[in-house]
Order: structure tokens, then sequence, then C-alpha cells
């Protein structure tokens, strides 16, 4: 603080104070709920808010800046903000070569990862979960066979490998924004792999080019599976519901 004013936290950037300012003022939003959206502290907003209502911006206008000089340059972090927007499952060691071929700027990776704070750009997880999926029925079959033995139980799922496999799971975003990738849906050459897993691991395997169909999982179950293992239960992948 200067005197009594309050300074905004380094890593949080001015957009994103603006930001805070509008869900209070114009949405009507709590402080609280405002910090959950920002992903800061609450005392983070309640210094935004106050510095607005002091001087009607964001930042202390009397602060002294603090801390060395900057390696990045307002050039270099829009350079890499756009990077960020390109590409944004690029990994930190890329960036950081792009920033030295590009720009001629040589830094670590953990300066590039204080710019990206500064820039409230967060690395999130990229998943996808089915749409088929029941949670009810997957609740009510644990209740009714969860007391099977292990040892009687085979367990089958289905895996594949595509154009798709090598892609990132994880990018970068702004905070509160979903992290979204430009990329080629087409898959290409497909091969997909049915094994069966008992306590013992893999016990039957089958290999094959293109997607598992209801033909093809029905003949691994009867020429693989039924004959070996009469008797067993087979357990097929909550997913698969």
């Amino acid at each position: 603080m200067v005197g009594n004013k309050f300074t905004m936290a380094p890593h949080t950037s001015q957009e994103l104070c603006e930001k805070m300012v509008l869900w209070h003022e114009e949405q009507g939003r709590e402080p609280s709920e405002i910090a959950n959206l920002a992903g800061c502290s609450l005392q983070t907003v309640y210094s935004v808010l106050q510095l607005h209502r002091e001087f009607g911006q964001v930042t202390n206008p009397y602060a002294q800046p603090r801390g060395g000089a900057r390696v990045f340059n307002m050039g270099d972090m829009n350079y890499l903000s756009s990077l960020i927007d390109a590409n944004p499952v690029i990994y930190l060691d890329e960036i950081q070569d792009s920033l030295a071929q590009t720009r001629n700027v040589d830094v670590s990776i953990s300066t590039i990862s204080h710019a990206l704070q500064s820039l409230a750009v967060t690395n999130k997880q990229v998943s996808t979960t089915a749409l088929e999926r029941n949670e009810l029925l997957r609740a009510v079959w644990q209740a009714e066979h969860g007391d099977i033995p292990m040892e009687y139980c085979v367990w089958l799922d289905e895996a594949s490998v595509d154009d798709h496999t090598n892609q990132r799971a994880q990018g970068w975003a702004a905070v509160g924004r979903a992290c979204v990738r430009r990329a080629a849906f087409i898959r290409g050459q497909r091969f997909s792999v049915l094994p069966a897993l008992s306590i013992d691991g893999i016990i039957a395997l089958d290999i094959f080019e293109g997607s598992v169909n209801k033909e093809r999982f029905t003949q691994f179950l009867r020429q693989d599976l039924v004959s070996l293992f009469a008797g067993c239960y087979i357990l097929i992948p909550f997913d698969s519901f």
C-alpha cells in the first residue's frame, strides 16, 4: 500500500480487475462470487472495488512501481497473448523457443509462467465426458453387484489409436474462458484393441484395424471369452451404458 491507498496484486491483470468492477456494478454480483469467477482472493476483490470507488479506475495513480525492470515489453506481452490464442495447448518450453526465435527474447520458464499469470491465463485440463453415461444406472449396478469377488470377474474395455491420439489434452486460456483449439476432425487410420482383464492381468486380446462395433464385440465375447471362462462374471465399463 501507499499510505492508506491499496494497490492490486501484481498477478491480477488490469483487464480482469475491470471485469470485477463490471460484475459488481452492472451485474450486482457479490464479492465472494466475483472472487470465484476471477480465481483470486476475496481481499483482492475488495481492494479492486475500493480503488475504483476512490480513483474511478482499478489502479492507484499514486503507487510507486516496485520490483526490477520488466523483462517483457508490451510488444512481447501482446505476442505472448497472441501465441496462446493461436495455440492454447502449447508447452512452456515451446513458448520459450518461439520468443527467442521471433522476438529475440531469452527468458526462463519461470518468467514465462509469471507473465501468463499477469495475463490472467491459467493451465486447464481439456476433457470430455460421454453423453451416453447414466449416473443413476451406474449406481444401481454397483449396489446390486458390488459384492462379487474379484477373482470371479473379467473386465472388458476397448481402446483405439488414430491421428487424434497425440492431440494434447491441456491448454491455456484466460480465467473464466474455455480452452478451445482449432484442429482437424479427420481421425485418419484407426486401430482398435479389445482386451479382457482378470486379477492376473490380460487373459484375452484382439487387435484389428477399424472401430469396435456390435458384431466385432459380440464375436470377441463368444470366441475368446465365453467358451474359456464359463461361470465368470464379465464386467463391461460403465461408460458403455
